[in-house]
Protein backbone atom coordinates (compact mmCIF):
# COMPACT_ATOMS: atom_id res chain seq x y z
CA UNK A 1 0.00 0.00 0.00
CA UNK A 2 1.23 3.39 -1.05
CA UNK A 3 0.88 6.73 1.28
CA UNK A 4 -0.64 9.73 0.40
CA UNK A 5 1.34 11.83 -1.45
CA UNK A 6 2.11 15.13 0.56
CA UNK A 7 0.46 18.23 -0.37
CA UNK A 8 1.47 21.06 1.58
CA UNK A 9 -0.42 24.19 -0.46
CA UNK A 10 1.27 27.71 -0.20
CA UNK A 11 -1.36 30.88 -0.03
CA UNK A 12 -1.10 31.82 -3.24
CA UNK A 13 -2.07 28.35 -4.43
CA UNK A 14 -5.38 28.78 -2.64
CA UNK A 15 -5.93 31.87 -3.81
CA UNK A 16 -6.06 30.28 -7.70
CA UNK A 17 -7.74 27.25 -6.77
CA UNK A 18 -10.60 29.40 -5.23
CA UNK A 19 -11.38 31.62 -7.93
CA UNK A 20 -11.31 28.73 -10.52
CA UNK A 21 -13.67 26.42 -8.07
CA UNK A 22 -16.17 29.78 -8.14
CA UNK A 23 -15.91 30.26 -11.48
CA UNK A 24 -16.23 26.35 -12.12
CA UNK A 25 -13.81 27.00 -14.50
CA UNK A 26 -10.29 24.94 -14.64
CA UNK A 27 -9.38 26.84 -17.16
CA UNK A 28 -8.36 29.01 -14.88
CA UNK A 29 -5.41 26.91 -13.64
CA UNK A 30 -2.09 28.23 -14.79
CA UNK A 31 -0.52 25.32 -17.06
CA UNK A 32 2.43 24.59 -14.22
CA UNK A 33 0.03 23.21 -11.83
CA UNK A 34 -0.98 19.38 -11.50
CA UNK A 35 -4.71 18.80 -11.29
CA UNK A 36 -4.45 16.57 -8.32
CA UNK A 37 -3.17 19.55 -6.32
CA UNK A 38 -6.32 21.42 -7.09
CA UNK A 39 -8.39 18.05 -6.27
CA UNK A 40 -6.68 18.16 -2.96
CA UNK A 41 -8.08 21.75 -2.28
CA UNK A 42 -11.39 20.89 -3.36
CA UNK A 43 -11.48 17.57 -0.90
CA UNK A 44 -11.52 20.09 1.76
CA UNK A 45 -14.92 21.57 0.35
CA UNK A 46 -16.50 17.97 0.86
CA UNK A 47 -17.62 17.53 -2.84
CA UNK A 48 -16.90 13.87 -3.99
CA UNK A 49 -15.26 12.81 -7.32
CA UNK A 50 -15.82 10.40 -10.09
CA UNK A 51 -13.21 9.52 -12.67
CA UNK A 52 -13.84 8.70 -15.98
CA UNK A 53 -12.65 7.75 -19.75
CA UNK A 54 -15.71 10.16 -21.17
CA UNK A 55 -14.92 14.10 -21.03
CA UNK A 56 -17.84 16.32 -21.85
CA UNK A 57 -20.59 14.27 -20.00
CA UNK A 58 -23.32 16.06 -18.69
CA UNK A 59 -24.67 13.45 -16.60
CA UNK A 60 -23.99 10.54 -14.92
CA UNK A 61 -26.08 7.52 -14.59
CA UNK A 62 -26.00 4.65 -12.22
CA UNK A 63 -24.40 1.73 -13.47
CA UNK A 64 -26.17 -1.30 -14.04
CA UNK A 65 -23.40 -4.07 -13.37
CA UNK A 66 -22.15 -6.25 -10.89
CA UNK A 67 -18.56 -5.06 -10.21
CA UNK A 68 -17.24 -9.01 -8.35
CA UNK A 69 -16.33 -7.51 -4.93
CA UNK A 70 -16.59 -9.49 -1.87
CA UNK A 71 -18.60 -6.87 -0.25
CA UNK A 72 -21.87 -5.64 -0.56
CA UNK A 73 -21.44 -2.15 -0.69
CA UNK A 74 -19.23 -2.63 -4.21
CA UNK A 75 -21.80 -4.64 -5.65
CA UNK A 76 -24.64 -2.22 -5.59
CA UNK A 77 -25.96 -0.20 -8.67
CA UNK A 78 -25.15 3.59 -8.77
CA UNK A 79 -23.12 6.16 -9.64
CA UNK A 80 -19.94 5.50 -7.65
CA UNK A 81 -17.57 8.23 -6.02
CA UNK A 82 -14.61 9.05 -4.05
CA UNK A 83 -13.99 11.29 -1.31
CA UNK A 84 -10.32 11.08 -2.44
CA UNK A 85 -9.33 13.02 -5.84
CA UNK A 86 -6.08 10.65 -6.38
CA UNK A 87 -8.49 7.63 -6.26
CA UNK A 88 -10.27 9.16 -9.01
CA UNK A 89 -7.63 9.87 -11.05
CA UNK A 90 -6.92 6.58 -11.58
CA UNK A 91 -10.26 5.92 -12.98
CA UNK A 92 -10.00 8.82 -14.87
CA UNK A 93 -6.30 7.67 -16.57
CA UNK A 94 -7.68 3.87 -17.61
CA UNK A 95 -5.73 3.58 -21.27
CA UNK A 96 -8.12 1.92 -24.31
CA UNK A 97 -5.51 -0.46 -23.78
CA UNK A 98 -6.48 -1.04 -19.87
CA UNK A 99 -8.27 -4.34 -19.90
CA UNK A 100 -8.47 -4.43 -15.73
CA UNK A 101 -8.18 -2.02 -12.62
CA UNK A 102 -7.03 -3.33 -9.07
CA UNK A 103 -7.31 -0.75 -6.68
CA UNK A 104 -7.94 0.52 -3.29
CA UNK A 105 -8.17 3.39 -1.46
CA UNK A 106 -8.37 2.97 1.89
CA UNK A 107 -7.36 4.24 5.54
CA UNK A 108 -6.46 1.59 8.10
CA UNK A 109 -7.50 1.27 11.70
CA UNK A 110 -4.35 2.02 13.77
CA UNK A 111 -5.17 1.97 17.47
CA UNK A 112 -8.06 4.62 18.17
CA UNK A 113 -7.62 6.85 14.39
CA UNK A 114 -7.67 6.07 10.86
CA UNK A 115 -3.64 6.08 8.68
CA UNK A 116 -3.42 8.40 5.98
CA UNK A 117 -5.00 7.33 2.77
CA UNK A 118 -3.28 4.31 1.27
CA UNK A 119 -3.82 3.34 -2.15
CA UNK A 120 -2.83 0.13 -4.00
CA UNK A 121 -2.93 1.20 -8.11
CA UNK A 122 -2.48 -1.38 -10.77
CA UNK A 123 -3.36 -1.74 -14.05
CA UNK A 124 -3.96 -5.06 -16.58
CA UNK A 125 -3.19 -6.00 -19.76
CA UNK A 126 -4.07 -9.30 -21.32
CA UNK A 127 -1.00 -11.87 -20.90
CA UNK A 128 2.41 -10.71 -18.92
CA UNK A 129 5.68 -8.65 -19.47
CA UNK A 130 3.95 -5.90 -19.08
CA UNK A 131 5.99 -3.48 -16.19
CA UNK A 132 5.54 0.12 -16.96
CA UNK A 133 1.50 1.01 -16.04
CA UNK A 134 2.36 4.90 -17.18
CA UNK A 135 2.61 3.77 -20.36
CA UNK A 136 -1.04 2.57 -20.01
CA UNK A 137 -2.59 5.66 -19.00
CA UNK A 138 -4.11 7.97 -20.69
CA UNK A 139 -5.77 10.98 -20.69
CA UNK A 140 -9.52 11.46 -19.04
CA UNK A 141 -11.55 13.41 -16.68
CA UNK A 142 -12.49 13.66 -12.84
CA UNK A 143 -16.14 15.08 -12.38
CA UNK A 144 -16.51 16.88 -9.31
CA UNK A 145 -20.23 16.30 -7.19
CA UNK A 146 -22.15 17.25 -5.14
CA UNK A 147 -22.10 14.61 -2.00
CA UNK A 148 -25.87 15.57 -0.91
CA UNK A 149 -27.49 12.44 -1.56
CA UNK A 150 -24.44 9.76 -1.67
CA UNK A 151 -23.89 6.97 0.81
CA UNK A 152 -20.60 6.39 2.44
CA UNK A 153 -19.10 3.15 2.30
CA UNK A 154 -19.38 1.69 6.14
CA UNK A 155 -16.25 0.66 7.63
CA UNK A 156 -15.41 -3.21 7.61
CA UNK A 157 -12.97 -6.17 8.52
CA UNK A 158 -10.35 -7.22 5.48
CA UNK A 159 -8.89 -10.22 6.68
CA UNK A 160 -5.51 -9.04 5.37
CA UNK A 161 -5.49 -5.72 6.21
CA UNK A 162 -7.53 -5.22 9.48
CA UNK A 163 -10.47 -2.72 9.85
CA UNK A 164 -10.49 -0.24 6.70
CA UNK A 165 -12.51 2.47 5.77
CA UNK A 166 -12.38 3.31 1.77
CA UNK A 167 -13.28 6.28 0.18
CA UNK A 168 -16.22 4.93 -1.47
CA UNK A 169 -19.75 6.65 -2.06
CA UNK A 170 -22.95 5.87 -3.88
CA UNK A 171 -25.47 7.70 -5.24
CA UNK A 172 -28.67 5.86 -6.55
CA UNK A 173 -30.00 7.87 -8.85
CA UNK A 174 -28.15 10.15 -11.64
CA UNK A 175 -25.91 13.18 -10.75
CA UNK A 176 -25.63 16.27 -12.50
CA UNK A 177 -21.30 17.12 -12.24
CA UNK A 178 -21.00 20.26 -11.14
CA UNK A 179 -17.16 20.43 -12.43
CA UNK A 180 -14.78 18.48 -14.99
CA UNK A 181 -11.60 18.70 -14.39
CA UNK A 182 -9.07 17.25 -17.10
CA UNK A 183 -6.28 15.20 -16.15
CA UNK A 184 -3.20 13.66 -17.65
CA UNK A 185 -0.56 10.27 -17.00
CA UNK A 186 1.53 13.25 -16.04
CA UNK A 187 -0.36 14.39 -13.28
CA UNK A 188 -0.37 11.25 -11.32
CA UNK A 189 1.20 11.35 -8.24
CA UNK A 190 1.68 7.99 -7.58
CA UNK A 191 3.38 4.72 -9.02
CA UNK A 192 1.52 2.63 -10.96
CA UNK A 193 1.44 -1.13 -11.12
CA UNK A 194 0.31 -3.93 -14.04
CA UNK A 195 -0.84 -7.45 -13.84
CA UNK A 196 -2.11 -9.92 -15.81
CA UNK A 197 -5.90 -9.54 -16.03
CA UNK A 198 -7.06 -13.38 -16.96
CA UNK A 199 -4.75 -14.20 -13.74
CA UNK A 200 -5.76 -11.93 -10.80
CA UNK A 201 -9.45 -12.22 -11.85
CA UNK A 202 -9.23 -16.13 -11.53
CA UNK A 203 -7.06 -15.80 -8.35
CA UNK A 204 -9.98 -13.08 -7.53
CA UNK A 205 -12.95 -16.42 -7.82
CA UNK A 206 -10.72 -18.83 -5.96
CA UNK A 207 -9.97 -16.06 -3.02
CA UNK A 208 -12.71 -13.07 -2.95
CA UNK A 209 -10.56 -11.64 -0.17
CA UNK A 210 -7.35 -12.38 -1.18
CA UNK A 211 -6.86 -8.55 -2.90
CA UNK A 212 -4.74 -7.81 -3.92
CA UNK A 213 -3.63 -11.28 -5.09
CA UNK A 214 0.13 -10.87 -5.73
CA UNK A 215 0.67 -14.68 -5.01
CA UNK A 216 -0.84 -17.58 -6.80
Amino acid sequence: MLESPMCVLTEAEKVIYADAWEARDPARLPPDVSPWRFLRWLEARGVLFHGSRDGGLARLEPQVKDYGQPDDFSNRIGVYATSDGVWAMMYALRGPRVTGLMDMGVRQRVGDSWSAMRYFMSVGMDGPGHTDGRALLAPGTVYVLDAAGFEPSPPYVHPGLGEVQEAHWISPVSVRPLLAVPVAPTDFPLPVRVHDTAVIRERARREPWGFPWLEP
